[in-house]
């Protein structure tokens, strides 16, 4: 039978790629996957899917649209009694908060963009009666290797999908920085920079940071015309 692992992640592109990740990993049938993913997209939905259990693995988002899913931490969830491991990634995890999430019953903090390797070793590690998933070394300079395990097709079908969600991203994007909506425009921001980072564009992830770093100070009219520019050239390159 398959574990259930519950997400909770609202950007579609970072689920995507979850996902795509836990296919990779062997069954204990071959014709069943290893893993059935459940994904919610916002704190209430996190909350009502964790009371509801039956989870063997949860692996969380931090910054949700409704809140920061440090608020169900300190509800709890990963310290009550049989409690399934948790695992966070975030892109801003810095070791005075890495130390507050274990202290609130996190097993394992990942930073985002996470690599494929290193995702499903720690998948394949805290599943029940899991162990080490065997993978290769991952080379700096090449996205394929450095987050997909050196899986081309894998990688492609990724950065397709995340070219073809661009218009959704740009339509926030605009819609917040028409609003003066710091908090929608840094949620956008956030989730940009890790897909960037992931398909291989490590200069439009940081700018996509520098305007998450700007919203979270109450900016809303800074870097996004120029970042936006890059995903429609991004976007017209493969044609979408």
């Amino acid at each position: 039978m398959a574990a259930r692992l519950l997400l909770i992640e609202d950007d579609a592109s970072i689920a995507r790629f979850v996902e795509l990740a836990l296919e990779e990993l062997p069954g204990h049938d071959a014709a069943a996957p290893a893993v059935e993913l459940h994904v919610v997209r916002s704190l209430a939905g996190a909350r009502q899917a964790l009371v509801e259990g039956g989870w063997q693995l949860v692996v969380s988002d931090l910054m949700l649209p409704d809140g920061s899913a440090e608020t169900l931490l300190a509800e709890g969830f990963a310290l009550a009694d049989g409690a399934p491991p948790w695992v966070v990634f975030s892109a801003g995890l810095h070791e005075t908060r890495q130390a507050a999430l274990e202290a609130r019953g996190v097993a394992r903090t990942l930073r985002k963009p996470v690599p494929l390797v290193e995702l499903l070793d720690t998948v394949a590690e805290l599943l029940p009666g899991g162990t080490p998933a065997a993978t290769a070394a991952a080379v700096a300079d090449d996205p394929v290797q450095r987050h997909f395990g050196g899986d081309r097709a894998l990688f492609e079908s990724f950065r397709d999908g995340c070219i073809a969600r661009f218009t959704d991203d740009l339509a926030q994007g605009d819609a917040a920085v028409a609003g003066a909506d710091a908090a929608a425009l840094r949620r956008v921001a956030h989730g940009l920079k890790a897909v960037l980072e992931l398909i291989g564009h490590p200069g439009l992830a940081d700018q996509a940071r520098a305007i998450e770093d700007a919203a979270a100070l109450g900016q809303t009219g800074t870097g996004w015309a120029d970042l936006a520019q890059g995903l429609v050239s991004l976007g017209a390159r493969r044609g979408v």
